[in-house]
């Protein structure tokens, strides 16, 4: 028996820890031996229904594919123990009761993911993990779906209402659990912030998850004065993402190599739509379930299901959209040598897979260097051949994230990875939180430029010269930014193209010594923050490709002329090839996987079709020294997917080896 299934079956059956006895030194050993595993995902959250807005609908994608799911939730969500309309006057204060009314829409609604019928029944059971007790809930008929209830909640008396971050950075020992109404907890009690992490260790170890999600772990902020800063999210989904976060730190450390994905939350509220209408539609009735809309009959003294919700989901404006905190870039396939290398993120580490002059002879992922790297990676070939990598590294404190910049270098056959900062540094880390995901060029001269978004929701760069020395952190302005930036370059001339909701800026310097003017407005429209650039035949910048609300529409942008065509729904950047005046296309689809189209002409509609598997991040497109084309996607279930696009009406996509095991070094 595999080891991590050994130790998942006896979690299961006791419930406790084991003792692996895991106390020599780690290293790195990636196997390409052991067989590809499907897809499966542990979802960390603060609250019954976070995934409903925020993660959705990427938890029904996987569902619809039958993946393993298992969603935790952290705090009891118990508010002010009311189950009521918010704009009726309510009984008097029942929290268990609540708790226990939003535990059971939330099963309601998974069971209706899952099965189709919202009424599915669970098994529900208590863990214990040392001392520490939490609930699980599976679902009989589906019973690859499992739920966990953490149950914390606000004191009743005394300091720490924010029982996350009081439990986060020390102000509390411990914060109380409570038992909602009907669980099969034994009674109330309380968690420290190591059994949290404990509970969270055996529930990825039992999960054995390619991907976890959670929330974001630095949302915007709403008002910045003197220090002082107001975000636009929930406290408690903001440390749910960062106990996610860390958790998943010493996940790896212990052995695991999985992918993250963090989903902004009540900040969608202020971008537009960018779910096409169906997928909305489908997105809320599960929420209409788990408000207990439809007021069906209900033998749950507490209710069955959560009616502070109830029939007005649709009006919290952030579940309209989908939205990642670290959006993936469609930069991080390149070529190298005479073939290709793809770069990916795996629990903090950079991975490489390599292909030389075969196409299907695709390399086991190797790691890179790197620590505590967020999500995806922006990779650019500079002249010479070499291929450079750009990341932020997120270091977890007590007192918060540090975010900087890194710049990843070829030497000798290793990555040296060097820290570039962070343009809004300064002496207030709160600022330094809000740095976006970097994009780079190679400019003409040998030199390299690095764009990203800061905290004023501009643009800033930074720049290096040919001979390897970095210049200061300089501001190009900008108002309304969104975390989506393309920087292409044509000779010594280069482009740095950002969205806001309704614009698309583009600011231009004629060469790599030249500075940069006042963005000039290119293109007006309800944007969806979809942005990046196509590759030509010669592996050059192609169209900037824009998306619009609904995930209904896309501009090409060329030559400085723009054509609005039909996108074929979906969400995130759109890859692409340009070659002998014809222009193929592949995006995320509605289904979660690859939507692609023929060959056509820029400016004409194409029909879509749909590909390949559940994927993470973006798609990607290279050419290599051969002029021969490739797409990639990175799979939810951690391998490398690739396909070539030629004229070919048939794609067939491949799988390179996932990540093996972080395994124990031998003494």
């Amino acid at each position: 028996m595999h080891r991590r299934t050994a130790l998942s079956a006896l979690l299961l059956a006791g419930g406790g820890v084991v003792g692996l006895g895991l106390t020599r030194p780690w290293e790195r050993v990636w196997s390409a031996a052991a067989p590809p595993r499907p897809a499966a995902f542990v979802n960390i959250c603060a609250h019954p229904d976070d995934d409903l807005y925020f993660l959705n609908p990427d938890v029904m994608q996987a569902l619809d594919g039958g993946n393993a799911v298992t969603s935790v939730y952290l705090t009891a969500g118990e508010a002010n123990g009311i189950n009521a309309p918010l704009d009726e006057r309510g009984p008097k204060p029942d929290f268990e009761g609540y708790a226990a009314a939003r535990q059971y829409g939330i099963r309601s609604a998974y069971a209706a993911m899952a099965t189709g019928n919202p009424d599915s029944p669970w098994r529900r059971e208590v863990r214990h993990v040392g001392d520490a007790v939490y609930e699980t809930a599976t679902l009989a008929a589906a019973p690859h779906v499992t739920l966990a209830f953490l149950n914390l909640r606000a004191p009743v008396s005394g300091g720490g209402a924010n029982r996350l971050e009081w439990l986060w950075d020390g102000r509390r020992d411990a914060q109380p659990y409570l038992r909602p109404t009907d669980s099969p907890l034994p009674a109330a009690g309380q968690l420290t912030r190591a059994e949290v992490f404990a509970i969270l260790a055996s529930l990825l170890d039992t999960a054995e998850p390619t991907v976890v999600r959670t929330l974001d772990p630095a949302p915007e902020h709403l008002k910045y004065a003197e220090g002082h800063v107001d975000y636009s999210d929930h406290t408690d989904h903001l440390y749910a993402a960062w106990f996610a976060f860390e958790a998943v730190r010493r996940h790896r450390r212990a052995g695991e190599a999985v992918q993250v994905q963090s989903y902004r939350g009540y900040f969608n509220k202020y971008w537009p739509r960018n779910l096409s209408p169906a997928v909305y539609e489908r997105k809320f009735s599960y929420l209409d379930v788990y408000g207990w809309a439809d007021g069906h009959a209900c033998a749950a003294p507490y209710g069955c299901g959560d009616l502070q919700v109830g029939t007005r989901s649709r009006a919290k404006r952030y579940g309209r959209s989908q939205t990642y905190r670290h959006p993936g870039s469609t930069t991080w396939l390149v070529p190298s040598g005479d073939g290709l290398a793809a770069y990916a993120v795996f629990g903090g580490t950079a991975l490489r897979w390599r292909r030389g002059a075969d196409p299907g002879d695709w390399s086991a992922p190797e790691p890179v260097g790197g620590e505590n790297l967020l999500p995806h990676l922006s990779a650019v070939s500079t002249p010479d051949g070499r291929v450079h990598l750009f990341g932020v590294r997120q270091d977890l404190a007590v007192a918060g994230p540090r975010l900087a910049v890194m710049h990843g270098e070829p030497s000798g056959g290793t990555v040296t990875w060097a820290e570039l900062g962070n343009p809004d540094a300064g002496d207030d880390p709160v600022r330094a939180r809000e740095v976006g995901m970097p994009v780079a060029v190679a400019d003409a001269d040998g030199g390299l430029s690095v764009f990203v978004r800061d905290f004023d929701r501009g643009v800033a760069m930074r720049a290096r010269t040919a001979d390897g020395r970095w210049g200061p952190w300089l501001r190009l302005g900008g108002k309304g930014v969104r975390d989506a930036l393309v920087a292409v370059s044509a000779g010594p001339r280069t482009e740095v193209y950002a969205v806001t909701d309704d614009e698309l800026l583009c600011w231009r310097r004629d060469s790599p010594a030249g500075r940069f003017g006042e963005p000039q407005v290119v293109l007006r429209g309800v944007m969806d923050g979809a942005l990046s650039a196509a590759r030509t035949a010669t592996g050059g910048d192609g169209p900037v490709l824009v998306g619009h609300a609904d995930g209904a529409t896309l501009t090409v942008l060329q030559a400085g002329v723009g054509t609005t065509v039909p996108a074929g729904g979906g969400t995130g950047a759109v890859a692409g090839l340009l070659r002998d005046g014809r222009l193929r296309l592949l995006r995320r689809d509605d289904a979660g996987r690859v939507g692609i189209t023929g060959a056509h002409r820029p400016g004409e509609a194409a029909a879509w079709s749909a590909s390949g598997e559940l994927f993470t991040g973006a798609p990607a497109v290279a050419v290599d020294s051969r002029g021969r084309a490739c797409a990639a996607t990175v799979g939810a279930d951690g391998r490398l997917w690739t396909c070539a696009l030629d004229t070919a009406k048939e794609i067939r996509w491949q799988g390179a080896p996932a990540p093996g095991t972080l395994r124990q070094a031998q003494a």
